[in-house]
């Protein structure tokens, strides 16, 4: 075979709406059912195609679970810098702003009354991903770094507009809030969005009483 004729590799071939597809449909199958759980056959059902096809666009599964991963990692970037890094918002708003992102993607997977399914990719995987590859386990962590320092940013600008004290513990203030995101989804799989509606407002409470400026 000529390298004019062989097949390209799955990182060469461009995404296309069928590609996307895939990675769409994987990507809920991976959350609601679990990663290990997830065969090439239960994606090739649900989208209406062929193992084969799975196999042409990204090769082995594993390909394709870093895949998601990637795509997931962009969009959590991008949609995190809207929530923490845009100026003129309180921390309060921005708290409001992560907890409607939280409950959109909760809305996403769940219906009233059936408040069980998991939402989050990388909590997924925290919980039930027995074979994490290396470079997904990297990019979670990184993705975790990136959002405690978007947090801290935002905290430091909070302190730098008057609404928390100049002498607020920035990092202290950060680890209140990151829990906040890092279970989202296992708080609201056994307690309801409500629950986590509750976690974020008490949160709010607390920096308000214990760091919050003195109104003039």
């Amino acid at each position: 075979m000529t390298p004019a004729s062989a097949s390209p590799s799955p990182a060469q071939r461009k995404p296309g709406h069928a590609r996307a597809r895939l990675l769409e449909v994987s990507r809920r199958l991976f959350i609601m059912r679990g990663i290990d759980a997830v065969s090439y056959g239960d994606i090739a059902k649900e989208v209406g195609s062929t193992r084969a096809n799975l196999h042409y666009h990204f090769g082995n599964k594993a390909e394709l679970i870093k895949e998601v991963f990637a795509v997931t990692f962009q969009e959590v970037r991008a949609g995190l810098a809207d929530i923490w890094l845009v100026p003129s918002l309180s921390l309060g708003a921005r708290i409001d702003l992560l907890f409607e992102d939280a409950k959109a993607r909760f809305e996403k997977f769940n219906q009233p009354e059936t408040e069980r399914t998991p939402w989050s990719l990388s909590s997924r995987a925290r919980l039930d991903f027995s074979a994490m590859d290396a470079e997904v386990a990297e990019g979670i962590s990184e993705m975790s770094e990136y959002f405690e320092k978007c947090v801290a940013h935002a905290v430091q600008l909070a302190v730098g507009t008057g609404e928390l004290r100049a002498d607020t513990p920035v990092e202290d203030v950060v680890l209140m809030i990151t829990p906040l995101w890092y279970f989202g989804s296992p708080i609201t799989q056994f307690s309801g969005i409500t629950r986590l509606q509750n976690h974020y407002e008490a949160a709010k409470r607390t920096l308000k009483a214990a760091y919050g400026a003195p109104a003039k």
